[in-house]
């Protein structure tokens, strides 16, 4: 078994070029074709704090962080061009292991790995810098809801809700049916670029991706915008583990669906997409079941809190 102290940073460098092929890895910088409207993200997610290694196989891992990351990108309208991957990695790491987490980062061919930098740290760490490209569409802003318009989500909510605890339930026991299709949820989000289309011909102007929670999101959306925004928890939907729990859900995150306003005279999405509120004249966010407001506490995740 060989361990990154073994072959060293080039040596690593090496070893993914030769399994991954990446355009301009070789070089000081990535060089990109002319993009008419850019968009860039940005994040960073070290073990212990955002994910776990014994979570899943290192490239579900992977992919589940690249998914992430892109879904910054559908959030503003963009399509995915490519990302650069920067990781902080311990020298007894095993170079298998990273072989295989670096498959995962490449398992898109609509978005390659076109370089990134490589330090030691004492834990294992990784920052994806994700370009997309929105083209001739105005991108969607968090600062474009009007009064007026409808609040809608691209999907069900609740995918995070305990799954870090069902994780932790697995290594040492079973799981039910429910919670081992909750886990599976968690670990398998889905940037949303299948709706981009959907949207634009609907006029939408104002989105987010539900990373920290559908009313943390409503929050930042309302705050942005200078509206109320209102959400009726019974139109929520929720995957079936969060059925019982819908504020949790609601609070949990990293759903990665993407949350809308709809303008007043633009024609329904269709199927698959859940109207859930509405903006109007104020300022704020309002949560409300069958027409009574709930109190809330914390509206989602807070990094500091």
């Amino acid at each position: 078994m060989k361990y990154l102290r073994d072959i060293g940073e080039h040596g690593f460098i090496r070893a993914i070029r030769e399994r991954f092929p990446m355009a301009s890895a070789g070089d000081d910088a990535a060089v990109l074709a002319s993009l008419a409207t850019p968009v860039i993200t940005t994040d960073s997610f070290f073990e212990g704090t955002h994910f776990h290694r014994w979570w899943a196989s290192p490239d579900r891992l992977a992919a589940r962080l690249l998914e992430a990351t892109l879904s910054d990108i559908a959030a503003m309208g963009g399509e995915p061009q490519c990302v650069l991957s920067s990781v902080m990695l311990p020298p007894d790491m095993e170079v298998e292991w990273l072989l295989d987490f670096y498959r995962g980062l490449t398992s898109r061919s609509d978005c390659p790995v076109v370089g990134g930098e490589t330090i030691k740290g004492s834990m294992f760490g990784v920052t994806l810098t994700a370009i997309g490209e929105c083209g001739t569409r105005k991108p969607f802003l968090r600062s474009a809801v009007v009064p007026g318009d409808s609040i809608w989500v691209t999907g069900p909510l609740g995918r995070s809700l305990d799954s870090p605890e069902l994780l932790e339930k697995g290594r040492g026991g079973e799981l039910t049916e429910l919670e081992q299709e909750q886990t599976e949820l968690f670990l398998s989000p889905s940037a949303r670029f299948d709706v981009i289309p959907v949207l634009g011909r609907c006029s939408v102007r104002a989105a987010i991706d539900i990373s920290d929670g559908l009313l943390s999101e409503c929050g930042h959306l309302a705050r942005e915008s200078g509206v109320k925004i209102t959400v009726e928890l019974e139109q929520v939907p929720l995957v079936p583990y969060a059925e019982n729990n819908p504020v949790g859900a609601c609070c949990a995150g990293e759903d990665f669906e993407l949350l809308f306003a709809l303008p007043t005279d633009a024609p329904s999405p269709g199927n698959g997409f859940y109207k859930v509120g509405s903006a109007s004249a104020g300022l704020g966010f309002v949560l409300t079941n069958r027409g009574k407001q709930i109190k809330t506490g914390s509206l989602g995740y807070d990094h500091f809190s």
